[in-house]
């Protein structure tokens, strides 16, 4: 229940991190395969999934503008949260909200 209510709050929150522009084009509740499109890269740098409740829960870690892929830690990559196939949200805040909720373990900051 509680990550229900987590998720339903989420809804309305997306959080934008750093200097990735691409970020500002995303609206929650677009379809994953969207949310991909306007990230502009055919696939994530890295994708987590998980089943937790019920729900399908996705992580897609995507490399900023620039990064070299070889060296990033996870706090520097975008995070965009899905969840039954439409995005949650994006950004560290939303990702650490729904990994307390749903207890996924995720990088410490």
């Amino acid at each position: 229940m509680r990550l229900l209510l987590v998720l339903g709050a989420l809804t309305l929150v997306t959080a934008c991190g750093g200097s990735d522009r691409r970020l500002e084009r995303l609206t929650a509740g677009l379809s994953k395969d969207s949310a991909m499109a306007l990230m502009g890269v055919e696939r994530p740098e890295r994708l987590e999934q998980y089943l937790v409740a019920g729900r399908y829960i996705e992580i897609l870690f995507y490399n900023r503008p620039g990064a070299d892929s070889g060296s990033v830690r996870d706090r520097e990559l975008s995070p965009l949260v899905v969840v039954d196939g439409a995005l949650l949200g994006w950004g560290w805040g939303v990702l650490d909200s729904v990994a307390t909720a749903a207890r996924i373990v995720v990088e410490k900051k």
